[in-house]
């Protein structure tokens, strides 16, 4: 049987041949399948603005499928993940990063040539679960819509240089777990929003320049195992309510840091009837004078109180708990000097008294004058001068070491005392001296009129406790001798000026209102 093949016939068998090769193209292509033009754009434009020849791995970048390009994770035709560490990455981040809209995890490290600010478009893509860029050099603030990103549930942006406040809508984010600001130089309050992030397991604000105290919102965060607030500028009283943190129930247990701030005082006295158990409590560092009673219902890991203004009184029986084992760790050396400087001038015959300032039941007490041990005893917390003479004019301190606790010695800070033995003191109030000081009360600055020459030494101001709080050394010009007070507060002041053989004194009004008030 013969065969016949028409021109119909065989437009047919071509139609079905290029069919055939069509569906074998599109499944290979479908085999290799790229990502959406936008992300592979983006990409590109990451590659770019950061220096991508330079990169220390760029495997496959701009060459293969976008799959195969180091650091990048695609599902799907999607970008998923964008991940680099140590890559040396330079330049700045292209606001091209929003086109990913499908992201989930973007995160840069180590790279410290990384500048530039973070684009806000970055915060557009709702799909964000985990954001970092750390150790990186960059600038500018926090986008406030990062709080569109309400799967977060990591923010870690420490180590950089951003500034600015830290966005109070950050507190939209339900889902965040860790919040990682340290080491930048961020500024203002803490946002009490933050205790808006009821899942929020760890808060690290630590060595920025917040200001403010602590929101009482923040310590209602029940799950929260991690506060690191130390080497800030808060200030005031450590809140109460800090111990609302205390309290978590297994397996969470509290490390809470707030050193190297300027809190001051005492702490809470309430915390000393509480029972709780918690991981860490660093204080230290700040400006802290005393301590809660001491119950033995603590229980810390490591408790730091080291670098404040407690003295042996207070350290003793949180020492004692310690070796109780209610603390694992107890940290209490060293503490600032005690007391203040005294400058002071005496009149022979009188007497004076100073304390060392520290106090505790196994302290023994040196005093010295100018340098010289002139008394040693476990009572003498206090030196008494009595029937003071010429030779009691010295610079008197006192070390105080504690048998309890051997490793930290106590310094009084020193106490200046001059004895007057001039023919007296001489009241400039007094008609007869000549002398005039105006104004009286004054604000700013004062002036002392003399009616004769002489050769001054010095002018004093006391306040009422006879600390010195002025000290200056005295230039006449045409009889008049000119002082600011600008450093001085409102108060009442007694003023001294000595001359070779004389002190003339007098009450010093000092009024910051104005006179005319």
């Amino acid at each position: 049987m013969k065969i016949t093949v028409t021109n119909q016939n065989k437009f047919r068998v071509r139609t079905i041949a290029i069919i055939i090769s069509l569906i074998i193209m599109a499944c290979s292509i479908a085999a290799t399948a790229q990502v959406l033009p936008q992300d592979s754009l983006a990409l590109v434009a990451f590659y770019n603005s950061t220096g991508g020849p330079g990169w220390n791995n760029n495997s496959g970048w701009l060459t293969g499928p976008v799959s195969t390009w180091y650091g990048v994770t695609v599902e799907g035709d999607r970008v998923k993940k964008l991940i680099f560490y140590s890559n040396n990455l330079v330049g700045t981040l292209p606001n091209e990063l929003g086109q990913l809209t499908a992201i989930q995890t973007f995160g840069l490290s180590n790279e410290s040539e990384l500048t530039g600010e973070i684009p806000d478009t970055l915060f557009q893509i709702t799909t964000l679960e985990w954001f970092g860029i750390g150790n990186c050099n960059l600038i500018g603030t926090i986008p406030n819509n990062i709080g569109n990103c309400t799967l977060l549930k990591s923010i870690e942006l420490w180590e950089n240089n951003l500034t600015g406040t830290i966005p109070s809508e950050i507190g939209n984010l339900d889902s965040l777990k860790f919040l990682d600001l340290h080491n930048n130089q961020l500024t203002g309050q803490i946002p009490p929003e933050l205790g808006d992030c009821a899942n929020l397991w760890e808060l690290r604000l630590n060595d920025n320049q917040l200001t403010g105290t602590i929101p009482v919102e923040v310590t209602q965060l029940n799950q929260l195992m991690i506060l690191y607030l130390n080497n800030n500028n808060l200030s005031g009283n450590l809140p109460e309510y800090l111990s609302n943190l205390f309290f978590h129930n297994p397996p969470y247990s509290v490390s809470i840091d707030v050193s190297g701030n300027l809190f001051e005082g005492a702490l809470p006295e309430s915390w000393g009837n509480m029972t709780f158990n918690i991981d860490r409590l660093n204080i230290s560092n700040n400006f802290f004078t005393s301590l809660p009673a001491v119950n033995y219902n603590w229980l810390i890991t490591s408790f730091n109180i080291r670098e404040n203004k407690f003295t042996f009184e207070y350290i003793e029986p949180h020492y004692q708990a310690y070796q109780a084992g209610c603390y694992y760790f107890f940290y209490y050396n060293p503490q600032d000097s005690m007391g203040v400087n005294i400058d002071t001038t005496l009149t022979p015959g009188s007497s004076y008294a100073v304390y060392s300032g520290t106090g505790g039941e196994y302290t023994n007490y040196k005093w010295y004058k100018n340098g010289e041990l002139i008394l040693e005893s476990a009572d003498a917390d206090t030196l008494h001068l009595e029937n003071i003479t010429a030779a009691d004019s010295g610079t008197y301190t006192c070390t105080a070491e504690n048998s309890l606790l051997y490793e930290l010695t106590l310094y009084r800070r020193p106490v200046h005392i001059i004895i007057d033995t001039s023919s007296g003191t001489i009241n400039i109030n007094d008609p007869d001296s000549g002398i005039s000081v105006y104004p009286n009360p004054a604000s700013e600055k004062i002036t002392i009129s003399f009616p004769f020459v002489f050769k001054p030494i010095g002018l004093r101001i006391f306040d009422l406790e006879g600390k010195c709080v002025l000290i200056q050394q005295l230039t006449v010009s045409n009889h008049k001798i000119a002082a600011s007070i600008k450093g001085l507060k409102s108060g009442i002041y007694f003023l001294r000026i000595q001359t070779e053989n004389k002190i003339y004194s007098t009450k010093l009004i000092i009024n910051k209102r104005g006179t005319h008030r």
